[in-house]
């Protein structure tokens, strides 16, 4: 009996938090970058864009609250990323993140292993031992699962101590982002020793969207500033962290903030690649989070209606934009790791074999 009332309480609350929102951006970003075209030839530089949890619901939700304007939606190329993981159909940040770091699908949970639990390079390592900067901007701890598939190899995304130690001996030349909090003191003295920027901007996650202004785009405005002065070109790997967060709470008008803040900072990147011909530009998703479906909307007024249809993540495959050196490789429906019949997915296998080594 009292399983049945918990359940019964549970649909109740449900129904209450999935049922469908109307939200009204009043202020509306009307700054739009242009993309640059499909280039051939090997990037320099590399920006991979991770909007965690942003399906192509919650991005077509951003337009209609940005009046039909977005960057993302400028990009030349698109496709969608299948998303499942080694063990689920449903993925979590650990294994998705993963396979786009490390190329490898993995169990849930499992950060930067294979399957198997066996550590894995990921694309930032690589970039690294070809003597590129590395950087790392995120909303949320710089320790969660998806920047911890760039640099840490654990079986297990709860470990932050060991993905705290690995990200201070990670060598990344720009870390910022939350979690001051999982680091010993020792450890954040040698990261903003050895860093050009750290900056671990809270004690837990960073504050939503909507309370933080401008900190997203600003952080990765400052990094291009400084990656961009290696000879050897850069990685760096930005996430808008909190797309997945306000999702899980069914939380539209803060789902909106966070991709529209996402959104801008897609158009720092862009603005920057206006005067440059050596950079891939990539921006996807590790899953999608909410089941988020349009209801109505009006564009003209920046006016969305949307129903949450879990407070889970799904199992649809997520968009991919791309633009710059390489960026027709990412065009259709791929894995978000190698399969024998796309040997060219989302992975840093591809970017190996397609980008580096810059010629």
């Amino acid at each position: 009996m009292k399983k049945l009332v918990f359940l019964m309480g549970l649909m109740g609350s449900c129904l209450v938090s999935c049922g469908t929102q109307t939200y009204i951006h009043t202020c509306t970003h009307e700054t739009i970058a242009e993309a640059p075209e499909p280039a051939s030839g090997r990037a320099r530089n590399v920006i991979l864009m991770i909007g965690d949890g942003m399906g192509a619901e919650h991005v077509w939700a951003a337009w209609l609250c940005n009046k039909g304007q977005l960057n993302l939606t400028t990009l030349p190329v698109t496709g969608f990323s299948i998303t499942t993981s080694a063990s689920h159909t449903i993925t979590d940040s650990a294994a998705g993140g993963t396979a786009i770091a490390c190329g490898h699908k993995t169990l849930n949970g499992q950060v930067g292993v294979d399957a198997e639990g066996k550590p894995i390079q990921s694309l930032a390592e690589q970039m690294r031992q070809a003597g590129k900067a590395t950087g790392v901007v995120v909303t949320k701890a710089v320790t969660d699962a998806t920047p911890a598939a760039f640099y840490a190899h654990v079986k297990s995304r709860k470990n932050t101590d060991a993905i705290a130690a690995a990200l201070t001996e990670a060598g990344f030349d720009v870390v910022a982002g939350g979690g001051s909090d999982n680091f010993t003191p020792e450890q954040r003295e040698k990261l903003k020793k050895e860093c050009s920027l750290c900056e671990l901007a809270a004690p837990g996650d960073c504050a939503p969207a909507s309370k933080r202004g401008d900190w997203l785009p600003q952080r990765v405005e400052q990094a291009l500033k400084l990656l961009e002065q290696d000879k050897d070109g850069f990685f760096l790997m930005v996430e808008g962290s909190k797309i997945n967060m306000s999702a899980h709470v069914n939380d539209l008008d803060e789902t909106v903030h966070e991709t529209l803040d996402f959104d801008q900072a897609v158009g720092v990147v862009l603005r920057w690649m206006q005067k440059r011909n050596d950079t891939l530009l990539l921006v996807t998703a590790d899953h999608q989070t909410g089941g988020l479906s349009i209801q109505g909307g009006d564009k003209a007024k920046g006016k969305v209606e949307g129903h949450f249809s879990t407070f889970l993540h799904s199992g649809v495959a997520v968009p991919v934009y791309a633009a710059g050196c390489g960026a027709a490789f990412f065009a259709g429906v791929q894995d978000n790791s190698p399969t024998r019949s796309r040997p060219e997915a989302l992975t840093c296998y591809m970017l190996e074999n397609r980008v580096l080594p810059y010629k």
